[in-house]
């Protein structure tokens, strides 16, 4: 299969910033008692991560796979939470191209500091509200520590995203099973006290074994510490970002979200197609010259943007999300050669490749057009019913 590269979003280009995957996952309560020794949390935790400025500290994120350690990186952040404001130095540069990233919300600079070259992105895309502080309130409340009487709420919050997309790797989760939320302890994270949150699937069926274990500093409720293990046919992983030498409402200069250039720094802007943003599917086919798709989408699924893209490749969009997942459909004029020979499955008859992984793609051309749907949470029934709905409208 060939043909030009899509285009870059704000959702893959932050991703180099070692942001977390939102895992696709309805979280229920456990049913067992929380015991007399566990805390009682008085504090609004949602007004306490909000009122977090700046953070500083180092970020240790480590990989295993069967136990061994795969894979180890180690860098000096600031990040201004919920944002894409962040400055990243990685201690370990030798091992990777770009030693340096800073991001001031709008603009991602990629510095290779051995060959001096700095790679700039802009980074476009509609204003969204964060969602942590709430899921990390459901997640505190569904352990039981925020009730009086020590009984676990009932209630359905997402998870917190804790696997940096850089690493090639997320757990295999299906977007249905129900999950327990249990306190742990209290521990520390480079000194500093945290409780400690686990979530497991309330069934013993699951095969994957998922585990996610939470340590949530007692005063300000940011992670100090994400922990996900899980069993990929057969095999033993696990990805663990931790943040030591922490200062919340860290002292932050003007500078510091600003690029390191310098007079004989060589500066690289790609060029990317242009990109508007609309609210709804009508306004997206209002101002299109071409044909916007018009999927079937399950019920929990909302539209929350739609996308037109001009330039060297044309194309319009749909994303679409509930509890965590997320939906996309496009169309582009340019068609991806996808081989008859080589086809996974067929849409109204024209051959369709469909990529596995923890975000599924579902490819095929229709009348000098591509056609892509990805799912990330989305079983592949679901998602192929979703191209089935697009087919190759005439």
């Amino acid at each position: 299969m060939t043909g030009p590269p899509l285009p870059f979003s704000r959702q893959t280009l932050v991703g180099l910033l070692l942001i977390g995957v939102v895992l696709p996952a309805v979280i229920w309560a456990s049913v067992g008692a929380i015991d007399d020794g566990s805390p009682s949390v008085d504090a609004n935790v949602t007004e306490r991560y909000d009122s977090l400025d700046a953070i500083s500290g180092t970020q240790t994120v480590e990989i295993r796979t069967n136990g061994t350690v795969t894979s180890r990186s180690v860098a000096t952040v600031t990040l201004v939470p919920d944002t894409d404001r962040k400055r990243v130095r990685f201690h370990d540069g030798a091992n990777r191209q770009h030693q340096l990233q800073v991001s001031n919300g709008s603009t991602l600079w990629l510095h290779d500091t051995d060959q001096n070259t700095v790679t700039v992105y802009q980074l476009t895309g509609p204003p969204t509200e964060s969602s942590t502080a709430p899921r990390i309130q459901g997640l505190v409340t569904a352990a039981g520590l925020t009730d009086d009487a020590g009984r676990p709420q009932s209630i359905g919050v997402s998870p917190l995203p804790v696997l940096p997309r850089h690493t090639g790797v997320a757990p295999q989760v299906d977007a249905n099973w129900s999950y327990g939320v249990e306190f742990v302890e209290t521990d520390t994270v480079g000194g500093q006290d945290a409780y400690v949150l686990e979530i497991a699937p309330t069934s013993n069926q699951s095969e994957a074994q998922y585990r996610q274990r939470l340590w949530f500093d007692t005063e300000r409720f940011y992670p100090l510490r994400k922990q996900t293990s899980w069993t990929d046919d057969g095999t033993q992983r696990s990805v663990t970002t931790t943040y030591t030498n922490v200062t919340f409402d860290a002292e932050v200069s003007e500078d510091t979200f600003r690029p390191d250039i310098g007079d004989d720094t060589t500066v690289r802007r790609p060029e990317f197609p242009d990109r508007e943003w609309y609210q709804s599917r009508a306004d997206l086919r209002a101002q299109s010259s071409m044909s916007v798709p018009n999927p079937t989408v399950p019920p929990a699924f909302e539209l929350v943007y739609a996308t037109q893209t001009t330039g060297r490749i044309d194309g319009v969009g749909l994303s679409y999300v509930a509890d965590g997942r997320e939906l996309t459909v496009a169309k582009f004029n340019y068609t991806l050669g996808i081989d008859p020979d080589e086809r996974d499955l067929t849409l109204d008859g024209r051959p369709a490749s469909l990529d596995p992984g923890p975000t599924i793609s579902l490819s095929w051309d229709c009348n000098g057009y591509g056609y892509t749907v990805r799912g990330t949470g989305v079983e592949t029934d679901q998602l192929v019913e979703v191209g089935r709905s697009v087919g190759c409208p005439v």
